[in-house]
């Protein structure tokens, strides 16, 4: 029988020779969450600074973690907004969600260069007040 063929806790036969001799350690008993830090420059913003205005013809590899996270730290009274050159562009090779779709499931409007009048609408009479 291979080394390989054995079913294991660990992920990897080099982290099972360590636990061999590492016995009175416990191996991965609990997750420490973790932040990188980085800074976002968004495309435009509003002259109150409260929407962030985002073009995008395509996602890069990680983008949709990006926005997600850039959207998540932003205070309540800010909004990330995308302009999308196109809304029915598959948000990677392969994948079934369009960037458009990508939005609506993530609660971020969006608008193409068509609707941009509407998207000046929103901003000078945001959330209907």
């Amino acid at each position: 029988m291979s080394r390989r063929s054995r079913k294991s806790s660990f992920r990897s036969t080099f982290e099972e020779d360590v636990s061999k001799i590492l016995k009175e350690f416990n191996y991965e008993p609990f997750t420490i969450p973790y932040t990188i830090a980085r800074n976002y420059s968004p495309d435009f913003v509003d002259s109150s600074g409260l929407y962030l205005i985002e073009c995008k013809g395509y996602f890069r590899d990680g983008d949709t973690k990006k926005y997600t996270s850039i959207r998540d730290c932003l205070p309540a009274e800010q909004e990330l907004i995308f302009v999308l050159m196109q809304p029915n562009k598959r948000i990677r090779k392969g994948a079934k969600m369009t960037m458009a779709q990508w939005c609506d499931k993530e609660g971020i409007l969006w608008y193409n260069i068509d609707t941009l009048q509407e998207l000046i609408d929103y901003v000078a009479n945001p959330r209907g007040n």
